[in-house]
């Protein structure tokens, strides 16, 4: 597809990525400041090097600037707003490699939709290694597709290296990449060709060693188990949270699939292009068969849109390699897709005028607490949760908005859910502990990064309420 024969398209893929960078601005506190984001943020901060999770090496990428930035000196500040943009970054550059270094506009509009259509909680959770790995797997899909390569092991190798990459970004690559390879086998008549099957083999590769090597108690583990549970468990599927959570948001969060994925239909029959119509539909049908039993205890909202992310690739690669190819109804396309991502956009902006309350909340607690000289506070859960859900992470993230917001002491607030168990960093026998999350509960204030916090050791923590105001 010829940039000259779609540019109002092309244009409208800059554009969503300038406002999604407005958003990791306007939203940077409440990006990072966030469960395992904020976590994951103070260790980076704290030991001035990268931070891996679960062997997903991939999440690298998007650390690099904000390690460069404090070799440089950059304040905590600009640090969470730096760390906030670098994955928006990060996309941006797959992007422009998929439209301009390999021409192929179908790809880069994947990784708007890919990054949008299904999403609005899940852009407030940044650290999620989904969507770096769907965004490397499309990248996948335009080295696969593009026809300028002098030799082709230089266009397979190079494709490997990316396969590999966005399995260990993150073990649900396996499915789009699979899905991708097999598509563009159909797509390219390489069915007999040996190339997509070596391909295939490799993610399968990866895919069983991944799960052999995984302690069955990690983190990635748990969600293993749940697929090698008795076979009977996919009868109670429709009963399942992660089917209701599915159903209920179909018309809502999922519209815009649901349409995208009719119109796909509609359009390969017309073409009687039955073999991918046949491919995309089992692919996407066994994702989320997959997803349904993995996630069947439910997890919360967040996470759950993160696992129905893949969907959205499912459909949006053929949709647009398809129907874009047809330079008919080139302004009617235009219009089309301009609705769907100013919608989503909107969608995204309204979550974030939601979360900005919690960040005000929080705000409004350390504004209180800021006269102290403890500047340690522990706080009932349960109290804090009438107001708003509170995560393990609010030691770290109430710790870190103190340091970045002007005219405040640096503090830190830990949600306890029994106080009676805390009692020995309220009478002075560890005055220089930093509480940290219940996994990890003692940091020593002496091995804080001094560059950006600095907590008291001469006060003990004080017990609070978010009601008091002395």
């Amino acid at each position: 597809m010829s940039k000259k024969n779609y540019p109002f398209l092309l244009l409208v893929g800059h554009l969503s990525f300038i406002v999604l960078f407005a958003f990791s601005f306007l939203f940077f506190k409440e990006r990072i400041l966030f469960s395992d984001t904020a976590f994951q943020f103070f260790k980076i901060i704290n030991f001035e090097k990268i931070n891996i999770e679960a062997s997903r090496y991939g999440a690298i990428l998007p650390q690099l600037p904000v390690l460069l930035s404090m070799k440089l000196g950059v304040n905590l500040k600009w640090l969470t707003i730096i760390f906030s943009g670098s994955f928006i970054l990060l996309y941006y550059l797959v992007f422009i490699c998929c439209v301009h270094l390999l021409k192929n506009i179908s790809a880069g509009l994947t990784v708007v939709i890919v990054l949008i259509l299904c999403i609005s909680q899940s852009f407030f959770h940044p650290v999620t290694e989904t969507h770096q790995s769907l965004v490397f797997a499309i990248l996948v899909y335009a080295i696969l597709q593009y026809s300028g390569f002098r030799h082709p092991t230089i266009q397979y190798l190079l494709a490997m290296a990316i396969i590999i990459l966005a399995f260990f970004t993150h073990p649900v690559a396996v499915y789009p990449l699979v899905f991708i390879i097999g598509y563009v086998a159909v797509d390219k008549k390489q069915l007999r060709s040996l190339v997509p099957y070596l391909l295939v083999f490799t993610v399968g590769l990866l895919a069983v060693g991944k799960v052999l090597l995984t302690n069955e108690n990690s983190y990635e583990g748990k969600f293993f188990s749940e697929l090698l549970k008795s076979p009977s468990i996919i009868f109670d599927l429709p009963d399942a949270y992660a089917t209701k959570f599915f159903v209920k948001k179909i018309f809502r969060l999922y519209f815009w699939l649901t349409i995208f994925e009719l119109a796909l239909i509609i359009y390969l029959v017309s073409k009687k292009q039955y073999v991918k119509l046949v491919w995309q539909l089992a692919s996407s049908g066994f994702f989320l068969v997959v997803t349904l039993l993995t996630y069947n205890q439910g997890d919360s909202d967040m996470m759950m849109e993160r696992a129905f992310m893949p969907l959205a690739l499912f459909v949006a690669v053929p949709l647009f390699k398809e129907m874009l190819e047809n330079n008919s109804f080139k302004y009617l396309k235009f219009s089309l897709l301009s609705v769907v991502i100013l919608i989503s956009t909107n969608r995204i902006y309204q979550q974030g005028k939601k979360f900005r309350e919690r960040t005000q909340f929080n705000l409004g607690i350390l504004s209180k607490t800021a006269h102290l000289p403890n500047r340690k506070f522990i706080v009932e859960k349960s109290e804090i949760d009438k107001h708003y859900v509170i995560f393990w992470s609010h030691s770290f993230e109430t710790l870190i908005l103190s340091a970045i917001t002007e005219n405040m002491p640096t503090q830190t607030i830990f949600p306890a859910n029994d106080l009676s168990k805390l009692t020995k960093y309220t009478s002075g026998e560890a005055n220089d502990i930093f509480l940290g999350t219940d996994f990890w509960l003692e940091w020593g204030i002496n091995d804080l990064n001094s560059k950006y916090f600095n907590l008291p050791t001469n006060y003990p923590y004080k017990m609070s309420s978010i009601n008091d105001s002395e």
